[in-house]
């Protein structure tokens, strides 16, 4: 007997990946809408076959458990079973729902507390075979169901990143390899790769690593990701390293708040003998990290540390360098895009964003040699109360450099007062 074959009522695909992925075990549906369709309800044991929104097989699902019960008895456990959220997403999105298929049985669109819902959980049992091609077909069309709320997806790109990764090969070789046919495990894989990019989740932190300054680094969501605007700081400290590598015999430089160790490993990579690094990092595990990648790249001229900025640190040094925070806590951004999974605490700062960036530029004075340099990223309308800070303190030759999209991004002082004692 053939199984019954249904979709999703809202993003077929994006809750069929939910439920390849085991993050969605139960679906509902109300009560009333079986009797009007003259439907038996759905009985324990029985077996359906989940469509996408092109109608092809996903998965076949088993029924264990079958419940009626009161829109307002849902429970937290049961709305998150559904994987779409907490007990609030589920209210709010099943209440939209029922109403819609209320009018389409021209029934009264009210929705109260009583109203009965069955409550069906359930078991995979297998996963549908797809080629390379139909799992791209699948992907692209899942993450563009979001991505009406997630205007950062970018479907087609994220799909090919999300197959290269699982089956190991590059670009090529899935073209050319298309009707190759997925295992499930690949296949479960895959659902579990999607559904994290689909809600948003960045690819550096789903594939565990991000290019920068074509160093390969491990990422992880204890760092920020490292972004291409970043590049124009380590652009700015290899010109002015370059230009006092004759004068001194090995040039120290500081990385304050080094996250993955991105800059300081590509000043470490461009520089070679000519400097000694100190990399610091107030969060273990990001330290940690730092460390991984370090050895990854077999760079020995650089140190890493833990240290709250200059705390632990003991020595002078002729640049300093730093990405510190430096959003508001009210800036909208925090809530689009990456940002939304980094840590706070590397984004964030005090005093409208510019807290961390006046602690650097207050006390660096100690721990730099006369003529020393430092060099800072900020927000790109920060650069007037950044120089105004520099000024403050007595700083010289104030300069604020644009990044590649032509904001203003990092500004560069030297400090040639008598050198200030530990």
């Amino acid at each position: 007997m053939d199984l019954p074959q249904w979709q999703f009522g809202v993003k077929p695909d994006y809750l069929a990946t939910l439920v390849a992925a085991g993050l969605k075990t139960a679906t509902s549906s109300g009560k009333c809408f079986y009797t009007l369709a003259d439907e038996p309800l759905p009985k324990v044991g029985n077996q359906h076959i989940i469509l996408d929104s092109a109608d092809q097989p996903v998965a076949k699902i088993e029924l264990q458990s079958v419940e009626v019960i009161a829109f307002a008895q849902i429970t937290e456990e049961k709305a998150q079973a559904e994987g779409e959220g907490n007990l609030a997403d589920w209210q709010s999105a099943h209440l939209a729902f029922f109403q819609e298929q209320c009018q389409a049985y021209n029934l009264p669109t009210g929705i109260a507390g009583d109203f009965e819902v069955v409550y069906e959980k359930f078991s995979v049992v297998q996963l549908f075979p797809k080629t390379y091609q139909q799992w791209l077909t699948f992907a692209t069309a899942t993450l563009a169901e979001n991505q009406g709320n997630d205007p950062f997806l970018n479907p087609k790109t994220d799909a090919n990143l999300l197959l290269q990764a699982v089956t190991k090969r590059s670009k090529s070789a899935i073209f050319a390899f298309a009707e190759t046919v997925l295992s499930e495990a690949e296949l479960k894989q895959l659902a579990t790769l999607l559904a994290r990019r689909a809600k948003g989740e960045p690819m550096a932190y789903i594939l565990g690593e991000k290019e920068f300054w074509s160093l390969p680094l491990k990422v992880s969501p204890a760092t920020l990701i490292p972004r291409p605007d970043t590049e124009r700081l380590v652009e700015l400290a290899l010109d002015w390293a370059n230009k006092r590598s004759d004068c001194e015999e090995i040039l120290q430089i500081l990385d304050l708040g080094t996250g993955t160790g991105a800059i300081a490993l590509a000043l470490a990579q461009e520089l070679g003998d000519k400097v000694q690094i100190v990399a610091v990092d107030r969060e273990p595990q990001a330290v940690e990290l730092a460390e991984q990648n370090r050895q990854a790249l077999g760079l020995n001229n650089v140190k890493i540390q833990q240290s709250d900025w200059f705390t632990q640190i003991s020595q002078k040094f002729h640049l300093i360098v730093s990405n510190p925070p430096y959003i508001d806590q009210n800036d909208e951004n925090l809530t689009q895009g990456d940002v939304r999974f980094e840590p706070r605490s590397a984004l964030v700062a005090g005093q409208n964003g510019l807290a961390d960036l006046q602690k650097i530029i207050e006390n660096a004075p100690l721990y730099l040699h006369p003529n020393g340099a430092l060099m800072l990223e900020h927000g790109w309308q920060q650069a007037p109360q950044v120089q105004q800070i520099f000024k403050q303190n007595q700083w010289v030759e104030i300069e604020t450099v644009q990044d590649y999209g032509g904001n203003d991004r990092v500004t560069k002082a030297v400090w040639t007062k008598s050198s200030k004692t530990f």
